[in-house]
């Protein structure tokens, strides 16, 4: 019923605004308040909220009101639902973000079903588009999508050339960097992190001595003491499944002033963690992430060359460009999907643990533009998010990759975002033996889900125009892109 409402209002927009404020357009005259004037006489305006002095701009006034700017408004005119067949979706059901974008599965700009009752309804474009080209501050930039503002977000795309924007290769990002240098700690798949609880290994196939391992822990006057324990001295009977719940160990013995939790296993390693001062493994997960005190090294800071924050410091901030920014959120969601090791009640030490953005590119593909926890909803104001930033700047999410047509490991040269080259993601994706990884976008198009966060990969910043401003011309080709002045 909503959608058939706002389905209706869509197709008679000006007869609704013009009710709203007690008017009736006819071909040949408006009515107010049950009296004929002409188009431009004055009208009563001050119980409306209205600042126009004649009815036409009084309705123009409103139709803003009810959309964001006249860019949003032409997008959303020519936007389609993303659950239902059209012109280049085949499936009755709609997109299948299973799949690649193509000819009948997605490319044009669309309507996000999910989000299409927020009061700016999502707009994304998907696939081979060319009309989604924009020059803003004398860069050009592929637009995304919109944002539940009615923002514009948009991902960097080089440096127009007497006015054109078809930059591809290394010339459509600033430069290269690792996401963070240091990985051998889960807070490194963090756009910022807390504590970094180093993981270490241990070679376990030339022990002969026996180690306890337990379940749980006790703490008392400094010393851990393991609880309900089991024993071995022979670790290719006990890796694969033998240890069971038994994640916690002193080594040789049942007490230890520092103890070592396992999380995976070889049939020659165990890789773990140590805890002190009374910490068990939930304790350094919410320290690792839950907490950003931390830039990683692909944000940096405006004084750090080659980052995100520097580079926005220097073409955005100083040079006049902010007023024109949205500070939307960045998400960077560390939301967890599979602890396996990490659990310490039965968790298995021969899988990894994994983020959501991995489950939802390999099992549901079901994008999700919702950043869930604060903590991990960079903002620079902390009335719609966490508030730590300094720049409202940050990187595409995954879920934004896989709207725009992209899938794990599938390659895909035939949709907007394909530059290539190989750039990263804002998303976590698992922790690979002691590596961290986040996940990437690959040289074939495809979304790759094992970037280890030290390679040196592109980098690409996006931002959000705020909602309000107005394009002054252009068409969003590559030739005649949209500009904002």
């Amino acid at each position: 019923m909503l959608k058939k409402i706002s389905e209706f209002i869509k197709e008679n927009l000006k007869i609704v605004i013009a009710f709203s404020i007690g008017v009736v357009l006819t071909s040949t005259s408006v009515y107010a308040a049950n009296t004929i004037y002409s188009k431009n006489v004055t009208y009563d305006n001050s119980s409306s909220g209205l600042t126009s002095a004649n009815v036409q701009d009084a309705i123009d006034e409103l139709y803003l009101k009810i959309y964001p700017s006249q860019f949003y408004k032409s997008l959303y005119e020519s936007a389609v639902m993303d659950n239902k067949s059209s012109t280049y979706v085949s499936g009755s059901g709609g997109i299948d973000f299973s799949k690649t974008s193509s000819d009948t599965n997605g490319k044009g700009l669309y309507i996000a079903s999910e989000y299409s009752d927020y009061k700016y309804p999502i707009l994304y474009y998907r696939g081979d588009v060319t009309n989604n080209n924009l020059i803003f501050a004398n860069f050009c930039w592929k637009i995304v999508r919109t944002t539940e503002t009615g923002g514009i977000k948009l991902i960097y795309n080089g440096t127009p050339t007497n006015g054109t924007c078809n930059n591809t290769g290394t010339s459509s990002q600033i430069g290269t960097s690792a996401f963070n240098t240091n990985y051998n700690s889960l807070s490194y798949i963090g756009y910022m992190y807390g504590t970094s609880y180093a993981i270490n290994s241990k070679n376990m196939s030339g022990i002969t001595s026996t180690y306890y391992y337990g379940n749980d822990v006790t703490y008392s006057n400094g010393t851990y003491t393991l609880v309900n324990t089991i024993s071995s001295s022979s670790w290719s009977s006990i890796y694969a499944g033998g240890l069971n719940n038994n994640h916690y160990t002193c080594m040789g013995s049942t007490t230890c002033s520092t103890v070592y939790y396992i999380y995976y296993t070889t049939s020659s390693t165990m890789y773990y963690i140590s805890l002190s001062n009374g910490k068990k493994v939930d304790d350094a997960l919410s320290d690792m992430l839950d907490n950003n005190t931390t830039s990683s090294t692909i944000k940096g800071s405006s004084s750090s060359s080659g980052t995100i924050d520097n580079w926005y410091y220097t073409n955005i901030e100083q040079k006049g460009y902010s007023e024109y920014i949205e500070d939307t959120v960045w998400c960077n969601d560390r939301n967890i999907s599979q602890l396996n090791g990490w659990d310490p009640n039965g968790g298995s030490t021969t899988a990894y643990l994994t983020f959501a953005s991995y489950w939802r590119t390999t099992r549901t593909y079901k994008p999700n533009l919702m950043c869930t926890r604060i903590v991990d909803s960079f903002t620079v104001s902390n009335n719609n998010g966490n508030g730590d930033l300094d720049y409202p700047v940050g990187l595409l999410t995954v879920d934004e990759v896989m709207l725009a047509g992209g899938v794990n490991n599938i390659d895909n040269n035939d949709y907007y975002l394909y530059t290539n080259q190989h750039w990263y993601i804002s998303s976590p994706s698992f922790i690979y033996q002691n590596i961290a990884t986040v996940v990437g976008f690959a040289g074939g198009g495809k979304i790759f889900l094992g970037d280890h966060v030290y390679s040196s990969y592109g980098v690409r910043p996006a931002i959000s125009l705020a909602p309000g401003v107005e394009i002054s011309s252009g068409t969003g080709t590559a030739n005649n892109p949209y500009i904002v002045e």
